[in-house]
């Protein structure tokens, strides 16, 4: 319907489906003229003829024909997508994509997402994974809709809800572990903790990932610098912090959405039950 007129295309279709331009303006509640007019306008868009009048009927031409067709298909669709709109906002339904830190995500979504799925059948729920200044930036993209994010940055369009603490904390599963003997095992993105708190060792192993260096530090190749729920999360062995004495760093978990996007019931009831698992 580019560069058509809504309103003009209806009154062509009700005089094509009565056959008759008084009809066609009490079914509209708008004069006869109007409705002449609205067709005339058409027709000087378009160059053509669109009706075919006789002493007893109002008939669509060829093109009338044509354009009915494809004015039905098209008010089928705007019909379509406005009772979708209204049932996502009234039932929840739809896709909603999660964005999420990958070590975050290992230990913080499995039993929310066993409950969502089998409670929302409807809700088709996706999760993309990255650091979280990646799934920030996803979200201020508008690519994904929800964002699980660790230290969020001070953005304006986006809205916070804060879910849990945490604190990174140097773990090891030696008998003695110093960092003057052992490698000190970390992710690149943490290099902050080195940094802010003064952590030095003669020999820096960077790994990956916060799985590759716990899977490292209960091989005993060394101390780790790891998330405590990241530590904690489905270890039977468990893992010895040096901090204190040695300093931790505290983290802040949140999960954010964009301000400017109205939120569907899909998107409200993920809120709603991942605050509340994740809370627990």
């Amino acid at each position: 319907m580019t560069h058509l007129d809504s309103p003009a295309l209806a009154a062509l279709l009700a005089v094509i489906e009565s056959g008759s331009f008084t009809e066609a303006a009490k079914s509209l509640g708008i004069s006869q003229p109007a409705v002449s007019l609205a067709i005339k306008r058409l027709e000087d868009r378009l160059g053509t003829t669109l009706l075919v009048r006789t002493r007893k009927r109002v008939a669509p031409s060829r093109p009338g024909e044509l354009l009915a067709r494809g004015a039905h298909l098209a008010f089928e669709a705007l019909t379509n997508a406005v009772a979708q709109i209204q049932n996502e906002h009234v039932e929840p339904s739809g896709r909603v994509v999660l964005g999420c830190h990958e070590s975050l995500a290992a230990y913080a979504l499995p039993a929310f997402m066993a409950r969502f799925l089998v409670a929302h059948p409807k809700v088709e729920l996706q999760l993309w994974n990255g650091r979280s200044q990646e799934v920030e930036r996803e979200l201020a993209a508008g690519r994904v809709d929800l964002a699980l994010i660790v230290n969020p940055r001070s953005l304006p369009d986006l809205v916070l809800t804060p879910l849990f603490a945490d604190t990174v904390e140097l773990f090891h599963c030696l008998r003695a572990a110093s960092l003057a003997k052992h490698p000190l095992i970390y992710v690149p993105e943490l290099t902050q903790h080195l940094q802010k708190r003064r952590i030095t060792s003669p020999r820096l192993l960077p790994c990956s990932s916060l799985e590759l260096v716990k899977s490292l530090v209960l091989d005993r190749v060394g101390v780790g610098i790891l998330p405590r729920r990241v530590a904690e999360h489905g270890t039977r062995k468990r893992l010895h912090s040096l901090s204190p004495p040695l300093p931790l760093y505290r983290d802040r978990i949140v999960l954010a959405r964009r301000y400017d996007v109205p939120p569907t019931a899909a998107i409200r009831v993920v809120v709603d039950e991942l605050t509340a698992a994740l809370r627990e």
